[in-house]
């Protein structure tokens, strides 16, 4: 079966790591699926109008086009448009005629499945990450750009949201399709459990984007300084896509350069490793859908304290960690103080056995590649 995905978010060399869980799942499907990725995208210093490369994934070719970026924002959409259109004839030309598109995140590249379905009759799936439907956007997703989303929900075959709480929420916005959901996954071979823990003190791990409005990393900072008032039996290791001064700013001014360490950027293999050696996870983010992250800690046998936010609660029950309200720093600092104390009571095989039999990465390809099969050969 032969799939073109267009992602909404896909990785670039500016931003590497964007979308690369869209990119896990794609890699995740049998090898009875041969995948390919179309994308658009600003090159620098360019002096050719556009410029095609073809990136070999694990499992993918990504067809990556890089034009010469026009003044005029009106015209680079209409250029962007007529390079997808350019794209799928050189993927036609070198690959093969697509069997049905993958869409990844409805907007904005839902436009391109839409404009294809109408204009060749291309059926499309689409695979849907985003918070924009959450309540917390109710402000934002109105008007003519709800419309634009709900149309291209609307006119998919089959909707996949990462979660069941993602299900209904775009339901609320007047989404009316039918709907599997499908959660994020996790390579249960690189992320799994780590050798007996040696050091002195707990580790708490935390990755993210630190991007606060989502992330409310500084209700973790400020629920820290709490905790290090009380004790001083642990660290916080931070691993974050992005810089963030205003942090490491908090941390110094607070004293807590002991207890709070940065780490920036790392590999997933470094990424693995950090959880193995962590006593817990947290999350205290203020929206989510289904975070690989939380997934990534089940797979590596670690409890998780989080935020009951977004498909949080449908994967985070007692056994595997605890569940606390959005934004209530007292209840992370109760949670903090009974993980340290009692991480070790977790049966950290069982946490790994119920991520290997609901997110695993073959067992999430299977589901897609089985929904794949029914909308072709409807």
């Amino acid at each position: 079966m032969n799939i073109l995905h267009l992602l909404s978010w896909f990785p670039t060399p500016d931003d590497p790591t964007l979308g690369n869980f869209c990119v896990r799942m794609i890699d995740a499907l049998p090898e009875a699926c041969h995948s390919v990725i179309l994308s658009v995208c600003d090159g620098k210093n360019m002096t050719k109008a556009f410029e095609v490369k073809e990136i070999e994934g694990t499992h993918h070719t990504h067809v990556q086009i890089y034009i010469r970026p026009p003044k005029v924002n009106a015209i680079r959409k209409l250029k962007m448009l007529r390079m997808y259109q350019y794209g799928l004839n050189y993927i036609k030309k070198h690959y093969f005629n697509p069997d049905l598109i993958h869409l990844h995140v409805t907007y904005p590249l839902g436009q391109v499945a839409l404009l294809w379905k109408k204009l060749f009759g291309y059926k499309y799936v689409l695979t849907e990450h985003w918070t924009i439907y959450q309540p917390q956007n109710k402000n934002v997703l109105v008007g003519g750009l709800k419309k634009k989303i709900v149309k291209i929900a609307n006119n998919a075959e089959l909707i996949m949201p990462v979660s069941l709480d993602l299900q209904h929420c775009m339901e609320g916005h007047g989404v009316k399709n039918r709907f599997r959901v499908i959660y994020n996954l996790v390579n249960t071979e690189m992320f799994c459990l780590g050798e007996a823990k040696t050091e002195q003190k707990k580790l708490i791990l935390h990755i993210s984007t630190l991007r606060d409005e989502a992330k409310n990393f500084s209700g973790i900072l400020r629920t820290i300084e709490r905790l290090r008032q009380q004790r001083d039996d642990f660290e916080l290791h931070v691993i974050h896509d992005y810089e963030a001064p205003e942090f490491k700013t908090f941390v110094k001014e607070h004293h807590l350069e002991d207890c709070v360490i940065f780490h920036g950027k790392k590999t997933s293999a470094e990424v693995a490793e950090a959880y193995q050696k962590a006593d817990f996870f947290v999350l205290f983010s203020n929206f989510e859908n289904l975070p690989c992250v939380i997934v990534e800690a089940f797979a590596s046998g670690v409890p998780v304290l989080s935020t009951a936010v977004g498909g949080i609660a449908e994967i985070l029950s007692p056994e595997r960690g605890i569940l606390i309200q959005q934004g209530d720093e007292n209840a992370l600092l109760q949670g903090m103080n009974t993980l340290l104390d009692h991480s070790q009571d977790y049966d950290r095989e069982a946490i790994r056995d119920y991520a290997i039999k609901t997110f695993a990465a073959q067992n999430i390809g299977q589901q897609i590649f089985e929904e794949y099969e029914k909308v072709v050969t409807a």
